[in-house]
């Protein structure tokens, strides 16, 4: 058994980038060293921030508050926001809701919830409904105008997110997107030769656009492997059960191709992620046309988009006209 670099004690893990082995408590303090770098280094939060935790009762983002609560204590205004997207498969979104307010609840960190069924009379599980209808059962067809249900959640969560930091006055928005989630959107935005996407990837999306609150990932640099760890000897409570519909999802595929390459060449995601922020990223920047970065408004609901009207309203009355049409959609089974 390995002893520790800088005790002792037996070590429980050893670092995936450098295969360093670190005790419990060491281990602990080394990954709250490398999310304060991070945060320094690109100025992800000061002392006049207000901070707005996207919180899903996983991992990732269970992590992340109770690092930030760690780090900061009460040197800083921060938050937590569950969006109830409305799975009801194996309980997942009440459950969720439940782990985030026992962590808010221990951390004594306000939590606030959104329902989007509230908001949009409809929720996720009806997206379900609507995408087995339209591709035709089950066993689904891929492509076709209706994605699949996480581009829908994922799209729904960031504008209720959004907003909700725009009416109370949040100046950051920190989600927990760790290195392996990164170096897989950067990679599957590279397949789809989306340049834009890809140039507004990294530690913050910072925005001059009044109406988008601007996004931080303190997890940024920080493998899943390590999250994992780190939840399970810090005691984090999170849900380990996966949204049922998740396991569809294309990013799904092209994650376990990224792990399996990290395996033989250790630091793949690492430096790929580090090397695209210092060499691409302000090339790509620089090819995105000045239209896209003006400040506008959506027509429709007034928020902060680089487009006439955002991704959201469009995206929503498609739906609700999908739905108005699909008078089988209540007797689709789950």
């Amino acid at each position: 058994m390995k002893k520790c670099k800088f005790c002792s004690q037996p070590a429980v893990i050893l670092i995936p980038l450098n295969q360093m082995p670190l005790c419990k408590m060491h281990f602990i303090s080394y990954i709250h060293d490398r999310v304060k770098k991070t945060i320094n280094q690109y100025n992800l939060i000061t002392s006049d921030d207000k901070v707005l935790v996207a919180l899903s009762g996983g991992k990732d983002s269970q992590t992340l508050l109770t690092i930030l609560h760690e780090i900061y204590n009460k040197d800083i205004q921060i938050e937590a926001l569950y969006i109830n997207v409305g799975v009801t498969p194996k309980n997942y979104s009440n459950d969720s809701y439940e782990v985030a307010k026992d962590l808010c609840e221990k951390l004594e960190i306000p939590l606030n919830m959104i329902d989007i069924k509230t908001e949009l009379e409809f929720d996720i599980d009806t997206v379900h409904k609507l995408g087995l209808l339209q591709k035709g059962g089950k066993h689904r067809k891929k492509g076709g105008r209706f994605r699949g249900e996480c581009s829908y959640c994922g799209l729904f969560k960031r504008y209720f997110i959004n907003k909700f930091a725009v009416l109370n006055k949040f100046t950051k928005v920190a989600t927990g997107h760790n290195l392996t989630d990164e170096a897989t959107q950067l990679m599957g935005n590279f397949f789809n030769v989306d340049m834009e996407l890809m140039s507004r990837a990294g530690p913050t999306t910072m925005t001059e656009v009044q109406g988008l609150i601007t996004r931080i990932k303190p997890l940024y640099f920080i493998y899943e492997q390590e999250i994992v760890m780190y939840a399970y000897y810090a005691k984090i409570h999170h849900l380990s059960t996966e949204c049922e519909y998740a396991t569809d999802s294309p990013s799904g595929n092209i994650k376990k191709s990224m792990l399996k390459i990290e395996e033989f060449r250790r630091g793949t995601m690492f430096y790929m992620v580090k090397k695209f922020q210092e060499r691409l990223k302000p090339t790509l920047f620089g090819t995105i046309s000045e239209e896209k970065k003006a400040e506008k408004k959506c027509i429709i609901c007034g928020m902060g988009t680089y487009m006439e009207t955002c991704a959201f309203c469009r995206t929503k009355k498609r739906l609700q006209e999908l739905i108005l049409t699909n008078t089988k959609l209540r007797n689709v089974d789950d």
